[in-house]
Parts: C-alpha cells; sequence; structure tokens
C-alpha cells in the first residue's frame, strides 16, 4: 500500500512539473523565448496594478524593426528569424532584471519598464539603439546593422492594455515616417472628465 501511495505521489509531482513547464511555454514565443501576447498580458495586469499600489510610473514600448521585410526578402525567413534572435539578445542585455519583453507579433516588441519616467524610458531605449550599432549583425558574411523606430508612453493607472499600446504604437509609426531608428513619445492618456 505505501509502495502504490509512493508512485501516486511521484506521478502527481511529475504532472504538476509537467502543468507547470506547459503553462510556461503558453507565455513565451517559442522563436525568441520572449513573452507572447498571452505573457504579455499577466505582466501588464500586475504592472499596473503594482504601480498603482505604489504611486510609481510605469512606461511601455512599442518597437518595430525597421526594413524588416525588405531583410526577410533579401536573405530569407532564416535569417529574418536571426535577426529576431539578435535584437532579442541585445535587449535583453541591456534592460533591468524587472523590464518585461514581449514579442508581440511578426517584427514588433512591447517592452514594460517599471518605475521609469518617459524620460528615462527614451534613454533606454535610445541606449538599446546605440548598443545594437555596436553589435554586428551577420547574414550571408554580410555585416548588417539592425535599427528599430519605438514609441513609448507613460501607462494610466487603471489603463487598459489596448489603450496603451495603441498610443504607443501610433508615435512608432511617427517614429518610421520621420526617419526610423527614432523614439517618439505618445502623448500620454486623455484624463477622464
Amino acid at each position: 500500500m505505501r509502495d502504490r501511495v509512493r508512485a501516486a505521489e511521484n506521478e502527481i509531482q511529475r504532472l504538476q512539473v509537467e502543468l507547470e513547464q506547459t503553462s510556461e511555454k503558453m507565455r513565451h514565443d517559442p522563436l525568441t523565448g520572449a513573452l507572447n501576447r498571452k505573457g504579455l498580458e499577466e505582466s501588464y495586469a500586475k504592472e499596473v496594478s503594482r504601480a498603482a499600489r505604489r504611486g510609481s510610473m510605469l512606461c511601455l514600448a512599442v518597437l518595430d524593426i525597421d526594413n524588416f521585410k525588405r531583410l526577410n526578402d533579401t536573405y530569407g525567413h532564416n535569417t529574418g528569424d536571426e535577426a529576431l534572435l539578435h535584437l532579442v539578445g541585445t535587449v535583453r542585455d541591456c534592460l533591468r532584471p524587472h523590464d518585461t519583453l514581449s514579442r508581440y507579433g511578426g517584427e514588433e516588441f512591447v517592452i514594460l519598464l517599471p518605475e521609469t519616467s518617459v524620460e528615462d524610458s527614451v534613454i533606454v531605449l535610445q541606449r538599446l539603439q546605440r548598443e545594437l550599432t555596436k553589435r554586428y549583425f551577420l547574414a550571408n558574411n554580410d555585416k548588417l546593422l539592425i535599427t528599430f523606430s519605438a514609441g513609448v508612453t507613460v501607462v494610466g493607472h487603471e489603463e487598459p492594455q489596448t489603450s496603451a499600446i495603441e498610443r504607443a504604437d501610433v508615435a512608432m509609426y511617427q517614429a518610421k515616417a520621420t526617419g526610423k531608428n527614432r523614439v517618439v513619445i505618445a502623448p500620454e492618456q486623455p484624463i477622464a472628465a
């Protein structure tokens, strides 16, 4: 009887570990290892709640790799995937442990910057841009410069994720329209009457 109980306990423990691993995989992008949209939703809710409790700032940035379609068309999709990994590796090396990186879709990423003013967020993103210029990306023995355009905004204390991302996304497109490899600050959330 004891052996059956131990075997059942071991099986339960194994299943719990498997469930945790599966749950972890469901929150991460399989290519880059960054959080995916589901993981972003969870992190966003947690960070908005924390910022509201502490009365601290939370900024959100949307960044998009410049000329990514041309890179894919010229060098192929495998090289495009490697460029995404190159970007994610560089970003991870430069962010603080409590900052959050997620892949939002294609070549677009979202970064959550807790306890960071919008001015400091711009500095962080510009530092990432400079770091990418130092780390060349090799494609078929060609040194390529990977750049990104970004929009950044302050997140309101009860602001829905879609609203903050939409404002940062509009600013990111302004960065692309004004020459790429830039950071543009989005207007803050309109104050409700």
